[in-house]
């Protein structure tokens, strides 16, 4: 396996997995947000691409997008993946907090599972400047205490989210900074938004888990070992171990009844309330 570029996250393999295996139902999230007929729509951060292609694919010749990110080898990997597609795509490179455009420039304002890596108040104001005063900003978050649900024994579900807690004040001297999905209401509605909406998006799959769903299953048990092993008691490590040991009896990958949710919240908010509001 050739060694990702140095500017890429180390968190790309893991969310990339999550992409593969939820392909379906983020597209067609992706899909049902409003984008008007001639409307600019912009990807930010737009990452490896896997939403900016889908927006892409549903651009019309009279429709515009932009994506932009700091990382170099994201943005050249963008443009490989747009180059032979319909519609207008600018692909640049920006900063999230000082986008180099003009106060109400877009329509539609698409940020996903980016606001852990940001400071949430300062990217969500710049979104809020860029958004066009009957357009949207829709945002899709997690909260990483509860975004992927299994039928761990109780015990050790308390452990881990104990372990999470803990791990989160070490690294970032809060609990809050894995959660940005709590707190966006008020920083959307400090930014200035009129009309704020809500939804919650839980994806699931049931055993026997396909290649995707094993492969991202995989990757997140290992996101927990790097981030909040080291945190749980010795009799929590020894039954975490066992229950994400491929060969082990209790395995969650090869338990016959083993269910997997996947919990996310969509933000649709308009710096103009709707017609009719008070």
């Amino acid at each position: 396996m050739c060694p990702m570029p140095h500017d890429i996250p180390d968190y790309d393999p893991f969310q990339s997995a999550y992409h593969e295996a939820f392909r379906p139902e983020l597209y067609s999230l992706l899909d049902a947000l409003p984008l008007p007929p001639g409307g600019h729509v912009i990807d930010l951060p737009c990452g490896n691409g896997f939403y900016t292609r889908r927006l892409a694919e549903r651009l019309g010749p009279d429709q515009r997008l932009t994506a932009v990110d700091q990382c170099e080898s994201y943005l050249n990997d963008v443009r490989e993946q747009v180059v032979a597609l319909p519609g207008t795509v600018d692909v640049r490179r920006g900063d999230a907090y000082r986008l180099p455009f003009q106060d109400a420039t877009f329509d539609l304002v698409w940020s996903a599972q980016s606001l852990i890596s940001l400071d949430p108040n300062l990217a969500v104001r710049e979104m809020y400047r860029i958004c066009k005063p009957q357009g949207f900003v829709a945002i899709l978050e997690v909260d990483q205490f509860h975004h992927v649900v299994l039928p761990w024994p109780a015990e050790l579900e308390v452990a881990l989210a104990s372990a999470t807690l803990k791990a989160s004040i070490r690294k970032y001297g809060d609990g809050v900074k894995l959660s940005p999905a709590r707190r966006l209401r008020p920083i959307l509605r400090a930014a200035g938004f009129a009309s704020i909406r809500r939804w919650n998006y839980p994806l699931e799959r049931t055993a026997p888990f396909e290649h995707a769903t094993h492969d991202f299953l995989e990757r997140h048990f290992q996101s927990l070992r790097d981030f909040a092993y080291h945190e749980l008691s010795q009799e929590m490590k020894s039954s975490f171990d066992r229950y994400t040991d491929s060969t082990s009896p209790v395995s969650l990958q090869r338990s016959a009844d083993a269910e997997l949710e996947c919990m996310n919240v969509l933000y649709l908010a308009s710096p103009t309330a709707p017609s009719g509001t008070a």
